[in-house]
């Protein structure tokens, strides 16, 4: 092996010498130097760490993968689509009619949820041949498109108006959202698919959603159809609750369509059924609707019934209704971050919040009242002032945002 003379290993060392320099001058450039900007897909803003796209999912949304801490999710409730004729014509186009319009401002809102969950109070047509409005209903099928688009994950069907037009309604319902893969519970086509418990994935958790009515208004059911759309029976809603948890729900949600027209007070059978169904172990969140204005929220223990969620499309307004108050035009949007408690593995509301919205009937737009869209802002004010006090009147504070 041939060695190094003296001037070799003294030229080898100087080298050495300058390489760690000049390493040492890089690194130290490099910590100084600003950092590069944010690789972008044409045509879209950058994303920086004060940005989050519109698709992402708000604060409080599920944390992702590998990161620590308790496991969540996020629900956003709304109350009433009640397709009146005026909002159906509204809808009309050269060739049938797009309700995504009305939901384009809330949309973003309702995407950011792993849950969204809306209420379907007018049934739809299988084909539009025989369409039909208050006071019995059957609307448009392109609702449940629209449907899709707004983000919903699950809708409740069962309504005072389910049976309205019968097996017809029914069967157009569900196949409209069927065909928009929105999922669903209240109606079923058989017994079998009444037996079947509506199960949803929310991040890492599975929810149930369960879906009853008081009672029907235009048509009542055969005996030997009674699974055509569900009423309202304590024992049939906590067996149904039992059957999601052995199917393996992580967390139930149960629709109810219950209290009085045009009353923020909850009625007696809210006032009593409800707690006594939320304090089953098999029971986890109850969402109301029907009273057509925004009701109170309770906490029954660590869980959470929010009476009623007021009407979140409709015609209805003092101009267009003798008995209705103006809080028809009201409606709200829910948000629930639901958190697993790491010891028990139960999922319970962790933090509930509201965004005020209210229905443009220029154009049946349904805006985000807290960011007016150009309405007038003593107006939005108002609608917002009448959504928190609603919402708030049994104490239970329910911050907007």
């Amino acid at each position: 092996m041939r060695t190094q003379s003296r001037l070799e290993q003294g030229v080898a060392f100087a080298l050495f010498l300058l390489l760690v320099a000049g390493a040492a001058a890089s690194f130290a450039f490099d910590r100084d130097a600003p950092e590069p900007a944010p690789v972008t897909t044409e045509g879209e803003p950058p994303v920086t760490d004060d940005d989050t796209p519109d698709d992402e999912p708000e604060e409080g949304a599920a944390a992702p993968a590998g990161e620590s801490g308790p496991r969540t999710f996020t629900i956003a409730a709304t109350g009433d689509l009640l397709i009146h004729e005026s909002v159906a014509d509204a809808a009309r186009t050269a060739d049938g009619w797009d309700f995504s319009p009305m939901f384009a401002r809330v949309a973003p809102i309702l995407r950011a949820a792993d849950l969204a969950v809306c209420h379907v109070e007018t049934p739809m047509s299988p084909n539009n041949a025989r369409l039909s409005y208050f006071p019995a209903f059957i609307v448009p099928r392109e609702l449940g498109s629209a449907i899709a688009y707004a983000g919903y994950d699950t809708c409740s069907l069962a309504s005072n108006h389910a049976t309205d037009a019968g097996q017809e309604g029914i069967v157009g319902t569900i196949s409209a959202l069927d065909r928009a893969q929105v999922a669903h519970a209240g109606m079923a086509l058989s017994q079998e698919d009444r037996d079947r418990v509506t199960l949803v994935e929310a991040g890492d958790a599975t929810v149930a959603h369960l879906s009853y009515s008081y009672g029907f208004t235009n048509r009542e059911l055969p005996a030997d159809e009674a699974y055509l759309s569900n009423l309202i029976d304590e024992a049939t809603i906590l067996d149904e609750a039992r059957r999601a948890r052995t199917e393996g729900a992580d967390f139930v949600v149960l629709s109810m369509h219950w209290g009085a027209n045009y009353e923020a007070t909850p009625d007696e059978q809210q006032a009593t059924l409800g707690p006594r169904i939320l304090a089953s172990d098999d029971v986890d969140l109850i969402l109301g609707h029907h009273a057509h204005v925004v009701q109170p929220v309770a906490r029954i223990g660590d869980e959470f019934l929010v009476y009623g969620l007021g009407n979140f499309l409709s015609n209805q307004s003092p101009e267009s209704c003798d008995v209705c108050p103006v809080s028809t035009t009201d409606g709200v949007i829910v948000h629930l971050t639901v958190t697993e408690d790491e010891a028990s593995g139960r999922w319970r509301v962790s933090d509930i919040s509201h965004t005020p919205t209210w229905v443009d009937r220029t154009n049946y737009e349904i805006v985000d009242v807290l960011r007016g869209s150009g309405r007038d802002p003593a107006l939005m004010a108002e609608s917002a002032q009448r959504t928190a006090s609603a919402l708030e009147a049994l104490g239970i504070a329910v911050a907007p945002r």
